[in-house]
């Protein structure tokens, strides 16, 4: 008998995922947690995952190893509008920040409603997280150690972006024409633009493309992760 009356049904399809996709976790059986840390690409290298398994739904949780300091104003302040902005138009999870103590995480909640989460399901949870990571990372450090405003961070993120974005379709149409003549190259080339606010919309928002993160071993020295957020409500502070 579990001590927090979560679902075991979702627990094990969870596990079969994690352990067919070749992840290196721990599980908690007498909470329903799993917990398991993940190599990055980009300037923040890791970040530390915690899954909450509940009775009828989980939430997954990438915590970053950096948070801002709760007793500097500003950067507080800067990186609140960070994640508001950054937030805006999600439609899978959300950046948090703990105005306690600074920390910062991206939280994904997959209500179940008495059904066992499919794979796709699953993939999609936890791999989102990694990809908003890895798309604002940058911009999170720089509110940190740059002092930049949360505006200013979110703008470098979506520029960054849009090249990248940019980047890859145009590789796209030189590939595809290589046989067209010039006018047709320079007409499908105007449509790059359009194409890019098109896929900016979408990029990273619904987690559809493999993660080409890296899990990595659990290290000697766990990380302090507060498992007791939890259970409070937003604001709500320890007695």
């Amino acid at each position: 008998m579990n001590d927090k009356h979560y679902s075991v049904t979702i627990a094990d399809a969870i596990n079969t995922f994690l352990e067919e996709d070749d992840w290196r976790f721990s599980f908690d059986e007498k909470l329903g947690i799993f917990k398991f840390p993940l190599n990055l690409k980009g300037k923040m290298k890791k970040i530390n995952y915690i899954i909450d398994v509940e009775r009828n739904e989980y939430i997954v949780y990438a915590i970053s190893p950096l948070g801002a300091d709760e007793d500097d104003k500003t950067i507080m302040a800067n990186m609140a509008e960070f994640i508001c902005r950054a937030n805006y138009g999600l439609r899978m999870g959300n950046f948090e920040l703990d105005f306690n103590d600074g920390e910062i995480r991206f939280k994904v909640h997959v209500p179940c409603n008495e059904i066992i989460p499919t794979t796709e399901m699953i993939q999609k949870s936890i791999y989102c997280p990694a990809k908003m990571f890895e798309r604002y990372s940058s911009g999170i450090l720089s509110v940190l150690f740059n002092h930049t405003s949360g505006k200013e961070a979110v703008e470098q993120c979506e520029a960054k972006n849009r090249t990248q974005l940019r980047d890859i379709l145009e590789r796209m149409l030189e590939s595809g024409n290589e046989n067209s003549d010039a006018e047709e190259t320079s007409s499908e080339s105007e449509g790059i633009e359009s194409m890019i606010a098109r896929l900016a919309a979408r990029f990273g928002s619904d987690a559809e493309e493999t993660s080409s993160t890296e899990n990595t071993e659990n290290s000697d020295e766990e990380p302090e992760i507060h498992t007791d957020l939890f259970g409070k409500k937003g604001g709500e502070t320890d007695e």
